[in-house]
């Protein structure tokens, strides 16, 4: 199918350019394979868990809906050009028409009265599925054009629990950009993030109240890293990397003690806020150091580039539903500043035209819904 292809493209873009900046770019998300692969288990049950039904239809049998979703398909046929706006219109009809068939054909299914009509509803969703990306294609798209996607798409309402520990959440990370840094040379710069990662691993964490100060060290000695991005090329920095893995885990796994710290639900909320504001944080300092500096050498724009497309790449629509508002704006102005920043940044390496990209993650998002 060709939404599988395009999936399977772009996993495994973003897997060869992990590789290439592994060192990095672990920084900002600082999670080993296993538990990166049960956080986002955990964040897609807790997104699916929280979707509205409000958009719901109801049909009286699976016949009525295949025949709703086939008008559907065809109103989707009869636009030979979309703006964004217009698309962001569509894939809201189809998510509330595909959920609601679903329902109805799997209702059906399960009491045998119609076993045809879920092929038919995998037919039709597939085709609306090509459609929307023919659709996309139609136009020249951008960053902001994908931003906008992403604003009126995520648009799922969290469970309350969810809501709740998300307001706690902001309020806690808030509390940190009044925390001032004092730049210090590299050097001491990478003492101060090691001590920090050294401190927290010997002490252990035995309370919730451990898990939040070492989130407001580290973010402290993340701000004082940033200031030397551009210059840590010829520093080995596996060591900060190893032993942020390590107490990512150690975070992860004081949800499965006896008697647990914290909740899984409560430390899926605190580490995706936390890995959404490093990436927020890194992409400025991208920006920044891109209009100031000469990036003679391939490697460094290269990775500066990958660190750029981080939060386009990593923030999806559960990261996007727990950002702040500052970090929402934050996020539309990076899209408006893209195509500046990277033809700064032309000497950098990729293997697909970077103009292309936005188009591919606005198909791939749709795919997803």
């Amino acid at each position: 199918m060709k939404q599988f292809s395009l999936n399977r493209n772009l996993h495994q873009w973003q897997m060869k350019y992990t590789q290439r900046a592994q060192c990095v770019v672990s920084l900002f998300i600082g999670c080993g394979k296993n538990h990166t692969q049960m956080f986002l288990i955990l964040l897609s049950l807790l997104f699916l868990s929280g979707c509205s039904s409000k958009e719901r239809l109801h049909f009286q049998d699976s016949n009525e809906a295949i025949n709703a979703y086939s008008k559907l398909l065809h109103k989707v046929r009869l636009y030979d050009q979309a703006s964004t706006d217009l698309i962001i219109d569509l894939a809201r009809e189809y998510r509330a028409v595909s959920d609601s068939v679903f329902a109805c054909v799997n209702r059906d299914s399960i009491n045998n009265k119609n076993y045809h009509a879920k092929s038919a509803y995998d037919v039709i969703n597939d085709s609306i599925i090509i459609e929307l990306e023919r659709l996309i294609d139609g136009s020249s798209r951008n960053f902001k054009d994908y931003y906008h996607i992403l604003d009126k798409l995520s648009d799922r309402k969290l469970p309350e629990e969810v809501e709740s520990l998300a307001v706690s959440a902001h309020i806690f990370f808030r509390s940190m950009d009044s925390v001032a840094i004092h730049p210090a040379d590299k050097r001491h710069t990478i003492q101060i993030y090691e001590n920090t990662l050294n401190s927290a691993l010997s002490q252990g964490i035995h309370s919730k109240q451990d898990i939040l100060h070492f989130l407001r060290t580290e973010d402290i000695a993340f701000r004082l890293f940033l200031v030397h991005l551009s210059s840590w090329g010829d520093m080995s920095l596996t060591n900060i990397k190893t032993q942020t893995e390590q107490q990512v885990k150690s975070i992860f796994d004081s949800s499965s003690h006896q008697q647990p710290i914290m909740s899984k639900t409560e430390i899926v909320v605190l580490m995706t806020m936390r890995n959404s504001r490093r990436l927020l944080q890194n992409a400025a300092t991208c920006v920044t150091d891109a209009h100031k500096l000469s990036f003679k050498d391939s490697n460094q724009a290269t990775a500066y580039l990958w660190m750029l497309l981080q939060p386009w790449l990593s923030i999806d629509s559960f990261s996007y539903t727990l950002l702040s508002q500052e970090e929402k704006q934050s996020l539309e102005k990076l899209a408006a500043e893209m195509p500046q920043t990277v033809s700064k940044l032309e000497s950098g390496r990729f293997p697909i035209d970077l103009n292309e990209l936005p188009t591919l993650l606005m198909k791939a998002y749709i795919v997803n819904l």
